[in-house]
């Protein structure tokens, strides 16, 4: 088995050649970023269960959450409910995933599940810069779409807490959806 990018980056070895960027006209987003702060919607102000939507307040949240998704087409989330101490558990239970021995990462690998689950890039082409990172993806929404079969077992508490983490997303997801109807007058 070939070494991981972590395995090459704690021994101080160099990565192969498919990890460097060769000369080929591509330059630093930086050059294609707005100046402007990227804007920030509180999603409190947005929920149909606050009444601050109907409040002031919430209208001009609402015209905020059009205006981003028009000139920019994102947004950073803030008062969307996700506690820093949850947010620090899920951060936890995915280091302690990518401290696991090479081995057990490997059981999750697309080589055996296909793309859902752990691994790198694909290699679509020999000119294909990869990326310096490893990653984990699993499908949480639609809940009858997941995989559970497909879910570390390790560490123990990944599952329950990937679980409640999904449950939160959901429901900010649905207030931004209605959110956007309605900036629409939809």
């Amino acid at each position: 088995m070939a070494k991981s990018l972590q395995e090459m980056s704690m021994k101080g070895d160099e990565p192969p050649p498919e990890y460097f960027l060769k000369e080929n006209g591509i330059k630093p987003m930086d050059s294609f970023l707005p100046s402007d702060p990227i804007p920030t919607i509180d999603i409190i102000l947005l929920s149909s269960s606050s009444s601050l939507l109907s409040s002031k307040e919430g209208e001009n949240e609402l015209q905020k959450l059009k205006s981003a998704l028009t000139s920019w087409g994102c947004f950073q989330a803030i008062g969307h409910g996700i506690s820093s101490s949850f947010q620090d558990k899920v951060r936890e239970v995915a280091e302690q995933f990518f401290a696991l021995p090479e081995e057990e990462k490997q059981k999750y690998s697309p080589e055996v599940y296909g793309m859902e689950v752990y691994g790198n890039d694909p290699m679509i082409s020999e000119n294909q810069v990869v990326d310096w990172l490893y990653r984990l993806f699993l499908r949480l929404q639609p809940v009858d779409q997941r995989k559970l079969q497909l879910w570390p077992g390790t560490p123990i508490e990944f599952r329950e807490v990937l679980e409640e983490y999904g449950r939160k997303v959901k429901t900010i997801f649905d207030v931004i959806l209605k959110a956007m109807a309605k900036s629409q007058n939809l």
